[in-house]
């Protein structure tokens, strides 16, 4: 039981971690002072974006990306006592949610350096095109995923039967995002920050959450 107990905590600090780690990547991929990232229909935000971030990032963020599965097993531990079978589905989601973010983010490099290309005059935008449409659709898996696994978060939650105190319903990773998505889109300084990488500073405050408040009464085996 303590050996479990100390892995279910490694489990959460790994999803921290994670989402710390995919955050720097992706910040360093995606992040332009004037907000440009809202703007995917060409991608031009990306000139603005150094080879050298841009393969930093890469990098950084795919390496750690597989660490948000651990994340997704701690929080579905402690989801548990107010159904296993709903724990275990929200295990799932959130899993297979972040094994097609890994290819999404990816991608993003390939994306970068064609617009790179065009931009130093080579005819590559049926390229992107291309790419765009084959990269694209895997995000947007992604932000329906949370949504499913946010119903399931406040649903048991709210049963009181979780280790969790029923206050936490409210941070659910879509809640988040929106709330993420509104800062940006009322241009708030904050709102240019976690922008690029809402995805990443929704799931700290998830899984620091989950970690600080947890009632160490919950099963885990």
């Amino acid at each position: 039981m303590e050996t479990n107990s100390k892995f279910l905590t490694f489990a959460g600090l790994a999803g921290c971690l994670g989402a710390i780690l995919v955050g720097i990547g992706e910040f360093s991929m995606q992040y332009t002072p004037n907000g440009g990232i809202a703007d995917v229909k060409d991608y031009l935000y990306f000139n603005d974006i150094s080879a050298e971030r841009l393969s930093f990032g890469h990098f950084i963020a795919v390496l750690s990306a597989p660490l948000y599965m651990l994340g997704y097993w701690h929080l579905s531990k402690k989801l548990e006592p107010a159904g296993p079978k709903q724990a275990k589905l929200f295990f799932l989601i959130g899993a297979y949610a972040f094994a097609v973010g890994t290819a999404w983010i990816g991608q993003r490099f390939f994306l970068a350096t064609t617009v790179h290309e065009i931009a130093a005059g080579q005819d590559l935008k049926g390229l992107l095109t291309v790419f765009s449409e084959h990269n694209e659709p895997f995000v947007n898996v992604l932000r329906l995923a949370m949504l499913l696994v946010s119903i399931i978060w406040v649903k048991l939650i709210l049963t009181g039967k979780t280790a969790f105190p029923k206050w936490m319903a409210i941070f659910n990773p879509i809640l988040l995002l929106a709330l993420m998505v509104v800062l940006y889109l009322l241009k708030t300084k904050i709102g240019i920050y976690v922008f690029p990488v809402a995805m990443n500073a929704t799931h700290l405050i998830v899984f620091a959450l989950a970690i600080l408040t947890a009632r160490k009464t919950v099963a885990t085996t």
